[in-house]
């Protein structure tokens, strides 16, 4: 079984599907209740069990609500994607302050959140699998991105230290690392050509790496941060 945060749409709905297709069982962990029950709807269609909890990992106590909904449903978690994500492009000294702390609270100490919930249950079976979604933001910094690049450089750095912390434990943990990738979060971002936006990553293409790395199919040493560029 896996907990996909974000699941509503964009990267995260196509992982919940990725991962359907191969077998799993999906928990949708999204913020936005009509995102969320259409994905959950959505995977039932294709005949998977699937189990929407609203999740706003900003909020203290909302990932550990999410995780024992997913194990009293399912009865066990075999993997973690820490997906969810926030956005807001301008210059440091002119963003609203509101708009930082979204982005650390929802891209940073989101998934730190989500991983503490987590982890008793992934050591105590002594197996699983973690992906973070971190971006080419987090290995190389961008002007108007100073927040989001901070929050992503953060997650890959989470990652690798995790891997050190898991090492012998049976669990494992990557980042996925996409470039612009065709979200409503992307294009938020504005400034695109009509070139850019034609070399938009489809979301499906970071869920396979995702669901490749989660079922040991593509082999990369835990704590790995793997691009994703196409």
């Amino acid at each position: 079984m896996v907990l996909v945060t974000g699941a509503g749409r964009g990267i995260g709905r196509a992982t919940a599907q990725a991962f359907a297709e191969a077998g799993f069982a999906v928990v949708v962990a999204e913020r936005a209740p009509g995102r969320g029950r259409s994905a959950e709807r959505a995977l039932r269609a294709m005949g998977a069990p699937a189990l929407f909890v609203r999740t706003d990992v900003a909020e203290s106590g909302a990932a550990q609500r999410a995780v024992r909904a997913a194990v009293r449903r399912f009865g066990r978690l075999d993997c973690v994607v820490n997906n969810a994500g926030v956005l807001t492009v301008g210059r440091l000294d002119r963003l609203a302050p509101a708009r930082i702390r979204e982005m650390v609270r929802v891209n940073l100490l989101g998934p730190l959140r989500v991983l503490r919930a987590a982890l008793p249950l992934l050591r105590r079976r002594r197996r699983g699998a973690i992906v973070n979604v971190a971006s080419l933001l987090g290995k190389e910094g961008a002007a108007e991105y100073v927040s989001y690049c901070a929050t992503k450089f953060g997650v890959i750095g989470l990652t690798e230290a995790l891997a050190e912390e898991l090492r012998g434990t049976g669990v494992s943990v990557w980042a996925v690392c996409p470039g612009a990738v065709d979200t409503p979060m992307a294009r938020q971002g504005g400034g695109l050509t009509e070139r850019e936006r034609a070399d938009l990553i489809p979301p499906e293409s970071v869920a396979r790496v995702i669901v490749e790395l989660a079922t040991r199919r593509r082999r990369r040493p835990s704590g790995a941060a793997v691009d994703v560029t196409r």
